[in-house]
């Protein structure tokens, strides 16, 4: 009977072993991966904060949730570099990946692993500051029933059919 029962939680494990050997990103390595990230990331930080800026000179990262293998949601509030008409802070959600490697180290007693994680993805999936639209939610709400004036998107369109016309005739 005890085999029995040693074999059933040896199937058990073995089939949903897969999640329990798989590694988690441990949250202070989240944090400060995508806070050094977002000091050198112009794009993102100017889609953030609504303005021309290099990066986000402090930012606090708050993860929201996790997903499958190594990947999640985070939540950022930075201060921007220096600028003209920038917020005081920025905020916004950053989609994030990691990979790791593992490096086993002696043998016996004194053997030890180490795993090194690597920032694979960082992708800004929402904004949350005063003001500022994510452009990506922008461009695809062509819904005529909306209750958008449309201005601002008209105006936008011609200045780039004008670039095209000019580029054409050189």
């Amino acid at each position: 009977m005890r085999l029995f029962v040693g074999l059933l939680v040896v199937a058990a494990v073995g089939s949903s072993g897969c999640k329990l050997l798989e590694k988690k990103v441990p949250d202070d390595i989240v944090k400060k991966a995508v806070s050094g990230s977002l000091r050198h990331m112009p794009n993102t930080a100017t889609a953030m904060c609504g303005g021309d800026t290099k990066g986000l000179m402090s930012a606090t990262v708050t993860v929201k949730s996790r997903g499958e293998k190594s990947t999640g949601v985070a939540h950022v509030v930075g201060k921007p570099w220096p600028g003209k008409d920038l917020p005081s802070s920025c905020e916004g959600d950053v989609e994030f990946a990691f990979s790791y490697s593992t490096k086993t180290y002696g043998s016996g007693k004194r053997r030890r692993t180490e795993t090194t994680w690597f920032l694979d993805k960082l992708k800004l999936v929402a904004v949350q500051t005063e003001g500022v639209k994510l452009a990506s939610q922008s461009e695809e709400s062509n819904d005529p029933d909306k209750d958008d004036d449309g201005d601002d998107d008209d105006d936008s369109s011609k200045t780039k059919t004008k670039k095209k016309k000019s580029s054409d005739d050189e």
